[in-house]
């Protein structure tokens, strides 16, 4: 994947905000800004699998450095 906002359409919006606990409103707003908060990392690795996202933490390290 290439951007946060890849890893967010693969995910999809609203199952993104169901997985993490939080409003649809505020993955949307990631989406614009193309940013997934740090704080929701480990979170998203945890439940990336179950979604058969393949996601790492080297991966999120190196969006987060592009921003």
């Amino acid at each position: 994947m290439n951007s946060n906002t890849e890893i967010i359409d693969q995910w999809g919006r609203v199952l993104l905000a169901v997985d993490l606990g939080i409003p649809p409103d505020r993955v949307r707003n990631w989406e614009r800004h193309d940013s997934i908060p740090k704080e929701y990392w480990r979170e998203l690795l945890n439940k990336a699998p179950e979604r058969n996202i393949r996601i790492s933490p080297e991966l999120l390290i190196d969006l987060a450095a592009r921003n």
